[in-house]
């Protein structure tokens, strides 16, 4: 009678396990179908209002998702400590005690998170702009609570805390502006090269050859002297995004009229001297 009592008992508790499980499991399932609802609704009303221009309704986007993702996952925790019979408030006691530990490990989470607000708030970049950050250039993908995603141009992905974003070169402000270093010979008419450089680059705008200027290129003028070549600087406003097209365009038009006008461009050279032998000399 007492090893089927304490079988039953068993059982019971094995029971109540397996169903405490189940709606942890239901939970989260739950959880993760009203986040994606909550998500849905977030990019509907986002969409809905057409003041917002399509970097900063991405950008706001991408900041509700993450807050919505975060806050839902905490409710489905405490409910999760709930069910396994612990009261989320003593945790938060316990927090409460131990709230300077808590300080010192959580400093670096809640420094994303509030450099992740001012990110937004300033706007000091949004979603699709070009930039670079702690040494890394590429196209803004997600802006989150936490990180900000960027997707280099040869496709490699950084993912940088926002808390540790200093330094910011944001290139899609309006305008980005091409510049070509173009270097000729010594022996080269260095005034006839800026003009050539000038009537070639005037010709391409007037025939919309070189798309995305919203200007005729300069051709600054002499910006180096080097070991084997005189250096010109050409310059170009452009749209964002198109100033790497625009220079490799400029580098392919300037070196065919070049060229045609038999104005070299130089490459490194170097001149060896070999000295006989005193022997062979005798």
């Amino acid at each position: 009678m007492k090893n089927a009592l304490i079988s039953a008992i068993k059982l019971d508790s094995l029971l109540n396990f397996v169903i405490s499980i189940a709606l942890c499991v239901l939970a989260f399932i739950i959880g993760t179908l009203l986040i994606k609802v909550i998500q849905v609704c977030i990019t509907k009303s986002v969409d809905a209002h057409k003041s917002f221009v399509p970097r900063k309704a991405a950008t706001i986007k991408g900041i509700g998702k993450s807050v919505t993702k975060y806050v839902v996952y905490f409710f489905v925790f405490c409910i999760v400590l709930s069910i396994f019979g612990i009261d989320p408030s003593s945790i938060i006691a316990v927090a409460g005690v131990g709230s300077v530990a808590l300080a010192f490990g959580a400093q670096s989470l809640v420094q994303d998170i509030l450099a992740g607000f001012f990110i937004l708030f300033e706007d000091q970049f949004g979603v699709g702009d070009i930039i670079s950050v702690e040494g890394c250039t590429g196209t803004v993908e997600v802006i989150g609570l936490k990180t900000t995603r960027i997707r280099s141009a040869d496709g490699n992905v950084y993912i940088i805390p926002n808390g540790q974003v200093k330094i910011i070169t944001n290139m899609s402000k309006g305008f980005n502006r091409a510049v070509v270093d173009i270097g000729i010979s010594y022996e080269s008419d260095v005034d006839y090269a800026i003009s050539v450089m000038s009537d070639e680059l005037k010709k391409a705008y007037d025939n919309s050859k070189i798309k995305a200027l919203l200007a005729p290129p300069s051709v600054l003028g002499v910006v180096d002297l080097s070991e084997s070549a005189v250096v010109i600087r050409i310059s170009a406003d452009c749209n964002v995004g198109e100033n790497w097209a625009i220079e490799r365009e400029i580098r392919r038009i300037i070196k065919k009229r070049l060229d045609k006008e038999n104005i070299n461009i130089p490459y490194p050279q170097m001149v060896v001297h070999f000295e006989s032998d005193k022997e062979d000399k005798a």
